[in-house]
């Protein structure tokens, strides 16, 4: 990842578009660069957790919030919707971006691991070392 605030370096979109598939690809460029920089940050703690985690646990890590793309919400509502529990339906639309970045990956062909990884279905030893790393940041 780039130094400095955070920035996608063309080696990181270089190594994204080697993990992903296309269509993933696809998704993964359509969320913020804030949001692309914190998929990045994830899975470089995740790799150095589980230097063995397969092609589709590392998707699993650059696409675990690729339902933010499509959030009607700004950055700074989202934060806010993370930490509080509040009535409004576009929040309670924000606490369910992990299911929608299911159905997202389902329309696009992704892995059955990959899913359930962001599903957080998942609770073996490397799930729940991304589900760490993910918590982490």
């Amino acid at each position: 990842m780039g130094k400095g605030l955070g920035t996608v370096t063309p080696d990181d979109l270089a190594m994204t578009r080697e993990l992903l598939s296309e269509a993933e690809f696809g998704l993964w460029r359509a969320m913020s660069g804030a949001d692309q920089v914190h998929s990045l940050q994830v899975l470089r703690i995740f790799e150095q957790w589980e230097p063995q985690a397969t092609r589709e646990e590392k998707s699993a890590a650059l696409l675990h919030d690729v339902a933010k793309a499509i959030s009607p919400m700004s950055r700074m509502a989202r934060s806010a919707a993370t930490i509080g529990s509040f009535r409004r339906e576009r929040w309670r639309w924000y606490r369910r971006h992990e299911e929608m970045g299911v159905e997202a990956l389902q329309r696009v062909g992704s892995s059955q691991r990959t899913i359930e990884l962001i599903r957080r279905s998942a609770h073996d030893a490397v799930a729940l070392s991304l589900y760490k790393a993910d918590d982490s940041m």
